[in-house]
């Protein structure tokens, strides 16, 4: 494996999308219709088994800034607000004088409710134009009360004009997010900012259900894909605005997701309940012209990437990180595999699990799963249940999972107001 060329990166862009999951997105590019992704992905530095330690959005991108899993960090919900004592990454980068920004495109990312903009000179989050047009109505949609009573309606009619489709385009459901046309307009407006080395974040929510979408991409993809297509374009104009102000070659282009999306995989669409790699599995790519394509199959998490980037930049690493740099080793071997803890959304499930490159073990209460992903990559055959466990790992992975939560920082429930309550039972967080 090559190593990084790090005195060349001045600049760092990092491009996180909601609900990406790496399967789908490896499906568009041999489909050829996501030729940023593709670029990003196939040209650069591509880790193909990396895995975020949390299945929704503010616990994993928590994780990612403080490269610490939800039991250390303390957010293991949406609308938890991060401690201040905990070190994040724009702090490390801003500390050092590089100029910081970050875009978010949901209500629960700001700073207000998540605590994550701590470190970045500008954070924009929206300034509270998420609830534009925005009704009673959407206040149900994605309960159970509204799926079971308008489940059997919403979707009458074509896939371009239905119930479902014709709210969305008349911007009735929005659910406390912005557009990828509006965060990428906040994204160049930082890049207009700026005036020397810089760290950027921006994350697109449009794949997140309800998705935004060209409505036309429906005539020959559903309604995930057509999503995924979309953030593509968006992506593209930014990296365009990098090349409009020659800053492109001098910026590193870091690509991943939050979390993926069960589409009906283990019976439901979504995510947050489950720990099957549909929800876990996500890109991870890094791009820079002096950085050689290839791609690493070692197993890797979401919490490297704090590191790695710092790792980059040649900034210190925090001692309270957990994650490590995932830079090649002295003599040019891979980084090696890492076990990746896992944690469900704990308002769906009491789940943590354990994955490590062959096998995957899943807790809930006193409960456990386990799944040879060697021969069972899509983990249909629970070992457990099928009373299989001999000569497997089973035990010597239970006393890990067992060690890694017992050693887990005592987690406080925190009290959201009820705005936030509302909010987030608006978007499906809260049954």
């Amino acid at each position: 494996m090559q190593d990084f060329n790090s005195p060349t990166i001045e600049n760092v862009l990092l491009v996180s999308i909601d609900c990406l999951r790496e399967d789908w997105l490896q499906r568009g590019i041999s489909e050829g219709i996501v030729p940023t992704l593709e670029r990003l992905t196939t040209d650069g530095l591509y880790f193909d088994q990396a895995f975020t330690v949390a299945n929704t959005t503010d616990p994993s991108l928590t994780s990612f800034m403080t490269a610490s899993y939800p039991h250390t960090h303390g957010v293991q919900e949406n609308g938890w607000g991060l401690d201040e004592s905990m070190p994040v990454l724009a702090e490390s980068i801003q500390d050092v004088g590089h100029e910081t920004f970050g875009v978010v495109s949901v209500d629960h990312l700001s700073d207000e409710h998540s605590g994550l903009g701590r470190g970045f000179d500008e954070y924009c989050d929206g300034g509270g134009s998420y609830d534009t047009l925005y009704p009673i109505l959407s206040r149900i949609y994605d309960t159970k009360t509204f799926n079971t009573v308008f489940g059997a309606v919403k979707d009458i009619g074509t896939e371009q004009w239905n119930l479902k489709s014709l709210l969305r385009q008349t911007g009735l459901i929005r659910l406390h997010c912005r557009t990828a046309k509006s965060v990428t307009q906040d994204a160049v407006d930082q890049l207009d900012r700026v005036d020397g080395s810089f760290f950027g974040w921006v994350h697109y929510f449009d794949m997140h259900e309800p998705r935004n979408y060209d409505r036309n991409d429906l005539e020959a993809h559903d309604e995930y894909t057509a999503a995924m297509k979309l953030v593509d374009g968006y992506v593209q104009q930014l990296l365009d605005e990098l090349e409009k102000r020659n800053l492109r070659d001098e910026t590193l282009v870091v690509l991943t997701a939050d979390h993926g999306e069960a589409l009906d995989d283990h019976g439901y669409t979504g995510h947050g309940r489950q720990l099957y790699d549909e929800e876990l599995h996500v890109p991870l790519a890094f791009h820079h012209p002096d950085i050689e394509a290839e791609t690493v199959s070692d197993q890797v998490r979401t919490i490297d990437i704090a590191p790695t980037v710092l790792d980059l930049l040649d900034v210190e690493v925090p001692d309270e990180f957990e994650g490590r740099s995932i830079r090649a080793n002295d003599d040019g071997t891979p980084p090696g595999d890492r076990d990746a803890f896992l944690t469900a959304y704990p308002e769906f499930a009491e789940s943590i699990g354990l994955r490590t490159p062959g096998w995957k073990l899943i807790r809930e209460g006193s409960d456990h799963e386990l799944y040879d992903l060697s021969t069972d990559p899509n983990e249909e055959n629970d070992l457990v249940a099928a009373g299989e466990t001999d000569g497997t790992p089973y035990e010597v992975l239970r006393e890990k999972l067992q060690a890694w939560d017992s050693a887990g920082n005592e987690v406080t429930d925190q009290d959201v107001d009820a705005d936030t309550q509302e909010m987030l039972k608006d978007l499906g967080y809260v049954d």
